[in-house]
């Protein structure tokens, strides 16, 4: 009996495959599977490169349960559309897939209740109840939400450069900083560059960064822009911690932004002083939790040995 996990994510799919008893047999990386923004075709590409790679180091020819966090899906119609299709691997015998969130809290606290903080490209806030229900804050994507994340904060400071421009807005280093990462000289170019050149969301959050740098350089605007987004972040935390009626002192933080650590040090001592709650970092990677999840909806009982 073997498991495979996979977290398929906007920057990266890492994919790990175990045995019955939790050990490391093999492990890969593909590229980015959003199901909302690199569609069902690349989902599904990304994840056969992973699987094929595991298989092939293993020494396999089939993987009995495969366990699948992937970002963008929604709705119970995205998780079955996703499902149908991977079913189509010729090594997959059975397939349980859930959003990237459910994989992350899950291995945050090895499948026991708790919270987790997800913030890179976008934001999104898990907690898993008693009962072993989950339930969700964020993860509305760019237009609809994702407060606090990298997309946001980059976002922000475009509109922050540009009222700084206009007069309207305090003068900050952001506007040389921003622009020059570009390549371009003045706001006409930079709206050229957005519009014209369809800037990306990843290139957007991309900007984070620098803006935090900006901010542990002293720049005032770019703090408030921090801030708020910790801010943000924390109101997401009190009210999931009211809906699942949390009662630990702790909370699982995770994804790219929390490896910058003015950001990471900002938030854990708003977190506190807001929330009296501490940040903390995840028994094992959201690629466990996937294995986790897989094996629980199998109906086996499987302990993780982490390796790394």
């Amino acid at each position: 009996m073997n498991i495979c996990g996979i977290d398929a994510g906007g920057t990266t799919t890492r994919c790990i495959l175990v045995n019955e008893n939790g050990e490391l047999l093999a492990e890969s990386k593909a590229g980015p599977a959003n199901y909302q923004v690199t569609g069902l075709a690349n989902v599904a590409q990304e994840i056969r490169k992973a699987i094929n790679v595991v298989c092939k180091e293993a020494g396999i020819n089939e993987i009995d349960v495969l366990g699948v966090g992937l970002a963008g899906v929604i709705s119970k119609e995205d998780i079955q559309t996703v499902k149908n299709n991977l079913l189509l691997i010729k090594q997959v015998k059975k397939c349980c897939i859930t959003n990237d969130g459910e994989i992350a809290v899950l291995g945050a606290y090895a499948g026991e209740p708790g919270i987790v903080v997800v913030v890179g490209t976008g934001s999104i806030i898990y907690g898993l109840k008693e009962n072993g229900v989950t339930v969700k804050i964020g993860g509305w994507g760019p237009l609809l939400g994702d407060e606090g994340s990298g997309f946001w904060i980059g976002l922000k400071a475009l509109q922050a450069i540009i009222k700084t421009g206009e007069g309207r807005n305090a003068n900050t280093s952001l506007s040389s900083i921003l622009m020059n990462s570009f390549n371009i000289d003045d706001l006409e170019e930079l709206v050229s560059f957005v519009y014209q050149d369809k800037l990306s969301r990843e290139k957007i959050a991309a900007l984070a960064p620098l803006v935090i740098r900006a901010m542990a350089d002293g720049d005032q605007v770019a703090k408030q822009i921090i801030e708020k987004g910790c801010d943000e972040l924390i109101l997401m935390i009190t009210a999931m911690a009211k809906k699942i009626n949390y009662q630990k002192k702790e909370i699982a933080v995770t994804g790219g932004l929390f490896n910058n650590s003015p950001f990471y040090d900002l938030f854990s001592y708003k977190l506190k002083k807001l929330s009296n709650l501490k940040a903390i970092n995840p028994l094992y990677p959201a690629v466990y939790g996937a294995i986790l999840y897989g094996a629980l909806r199998a109906g086996l009982n499987l302990s993780l040995k982490k390796t790394e």
